[in-house]
């Protein structure tokens, strides 16, 4: 009998035993033999985030019972990452407010603020409820997200565990996470098109403006928006549905396929470390998955700020494309305004919103995973 690792737990650690179906029977593998094969040691605990052990040489009279222990498995993360998803997103929003804000005036001195300034500025004319613009359709999406992206990632997993012929668990792990952000970024692009034309709003401008406000760059909303569903109202009547789901798709998927790649394989490494029964259960996810936030983000922030700048630009008079700049235009246009230190503008925040965000989802993550999980 062989044995794979997973980066989360499939399968609870119980009171006594580690059930796996093997050869159409119950196979029981005591505790000690489990912690052994996992790199625990007699010391581990029992976390419910840890590598689980998968088992392989599966008979056809139970390759059914094994496809529906993998669907349950894969909807059970599903339901665990959307509750994670949204709560995380939700503890983390006033850090990305923060970042956004800095994202869309990089490369404008006369309107470049820093972290410290951005936030007395924002608390001074909107008060709390400007770091939060936003967050209902952020919170919803991400709901949606998480619950995409977990449930792929164990899914595509669990299928390589049995059916390719790949023997490095990272690399399952790599391409376990590839294929998460592929599929996610097509929900990601129109929800955090929304989330930034909210964040990016210059209210006090806005309102001095008796016929709008003149957008010359296109790095601000020209409208001032009620709430997130007027938003996409205005979207649509003025770029169009395909603008909704397609504005900013391609440098979403650039940006997400690497972040994933590494978010999962991060985790699992730290998951199945020795760190992982010292830490105990519940402060090892807090730091694991903090630590993992700071991973994906790091690389691929350049690749952000350019996302970000592209999404929150407007067509001048309406039409499709017209004053708009490409990602390879944005892209030449910060470097030449602030070398390679204009595509790190906003990091402070979106660091810290990383590590709150990515603590909380894991965490409370493992916990509905924890009573959820199929046994």
């Amino acid at each position: 009998m062989r044995h794979g690792l997973s980066f989360v737990g499939l399968l609870a650690f119980g009171n006594g035993d580690i059930s796996g179906v093997c050869n159409n029977r119950i196979h029981q593998t005591s505790r000690s033999d489990a912690l052994n094969i996992l790199g625990g040691g007699s010391k581990f605990r029992g976390l419910h985030f840890v590598p689980a052990i998968q088992l392989r040489g599966v008979t056809s009279e139970t390759s059914s019972m094994k496809l529906s222990v993998d669907a349950s498995t894969a909807m059970a993360s599903l339901l665990a990452g959307s509750i994670g998803g949204a709560i995380g997103v939700g503890a983390s929003y006033p850090f990305d407010t923060l970042s956004t804000k800095a994202q869309v005036s990089t490369g404008r001195e006369e309107n470049h603020l820093g972290f410290g300034r951005n936030f007395i500025k924002i608390w001074k004319s909107e008060g709390i409820g400007g770091f939060f613009d936003g967050v209902l359709i952020t919170m919803i999406g991400q709901a949606i997200i998480k619950a995409i992206q977990f449930a792929t990632n164990e899914f595509t997993f669990l299928w390589l565990e049995k059916n390719s012929s790949i023997k490095s668990t990272i690399i399952k792990m790599g391409t376990a996470g590839i294929v998460s952000g592929l599929v996610s970024s097509f929900v990601v692009s129109p929800v955090e098109l929304v989330k930034v034309r909210m964040q990016s709003q210059n209210k006090q401008a806005l309102k001095k403006k008796d016929d709008g406000y003149k957008n010359e760059n296109s790095f601000e909303t020209p409208k001032i928006f009620r709430n997130e569903i007027d938003c996409a109202r205005w979207l649509i009547k003025t770029e169009g549905w395909c603008a909704l789901f397609s504005h900013g798709l391609w440098i979403t998927i650039i940006r997400e396929i690497p972040s994933f790649a590494i978010y999962f394989v991060v985790y699992g490494m730290l998951a199945k470390s020795s760190m992982a029964a010292a830490l105990g259960e519940h402060m090892a996810p807090l730091i694991f998955g903090a630590i993992a936030g700071w991973a994906m983000w790091i690389p691929t922030y350049p690749i952000d700020i350019v996302k970000t700048i592209e999404q929150v630009q407007t067509p001048k008079n309406g039409q499709k494309g017209k004053g708009m700049l490409t990602s390879g235009q944005i892209t030449a246009k910060l470097y030449r305004a602030g070398g390679v230190m204009a595509f790190f503008d906003g990091l402070e925040p979106k660091l810290a919103r990383a590590a709150i965000k990515h603590a909380v989802t894991f965490w409370v993550y493992e916990i509905v995973m924890s009573f959820i999980r199929p046994a």
